[in-house]
């Protein structure tokens, strides 16, 4: 049934072949427009905000993952926002409960994919208590050239809201420190479980 936080469940599913996919929101990241919409006059897009029925200046970006099920695995496709203290985002980081309001227990996950580190997609794993919930043997896999990047982040050709470069470094090595000796990184490509494959493109 649904989370107590929840008018409505927030996922839904749907099925490839023998695989079963969950897709479960973790809700959304508020981001000032104009970070993503750079070459657009602030009032243009503005105007454009407010015919979508949108608040001005902001965009609302939903987060998004995947609960996979194949071949005995349960595979969880990136982790959520987390939540971080310093930026206040409430409407976001809700994860670890509405997997549960889906009957996904995290000690029933035995894959994680990390398409990148970003925080909104690595945070969930972060949050106090999580990675002791989480099974010993959990393989978690990211390309060997995003562990890489981490390493030493450059965000010199960004542009980013004040604190947020702060909090993707800091959210990523929080991951590296509780689940580097878990992390399977590779290559190109990697088979995960049968007919899933982690691919770097």
């Amino acid at each position: 049934g649904p989370a107590r936080d929840e008018l409505v469940p927030s996922r839904y599913a749907l099925q490839v072949g023998d695989i079963d996919v969950l897709i479960i929101s973790d809700g959304i990241l508020p981001i000032p427009a104009q970070v993503l919409a750079r070459n657009v006059e602030p009032n243009v897009l503005d105007a454009w905000l407010d015919e979508q029925f949108l608040q001005n200046g902001v965009a609302e970006w939903p987060l998004n993952v995947l609960v996979v099920r194949s071949g005995g695995q349960i595979i969880l496709v990136d982790a959520g926002l987390g939540m971080d203290p310093n930026l206040k985002l409430e409407k976001a980081g809700r994860l670890v409960q509405r997997l549960e309001a889906a009957g996904i227990a995290l000690e029933s996950i035995t894959d994680v994919v990390v398409t990148h580190m970003h925080m909104d997609h690595i945070g969930g794993l972060t949050i106090d208590g999580t990675h002791e919930r989480m099974r010993p043997d959990l393989r978690v896999h990211v390309s060997a050239t995003e562990v890489e990047f981490w390493k030493n982040p450059d965000f010199s050709k960004t542009a980013m809201p004040e604190g947020f470069p702060d909090a993707l470094r800091g959210t990523a090595k929080r991951f590296m420190e509780q689940y580097g000796s878990q992390i399977q990184t590779f290559e190109k490509e990697t088979e995960v479980a049968p007919g899933v494959t982690a691919e770097l493109t």
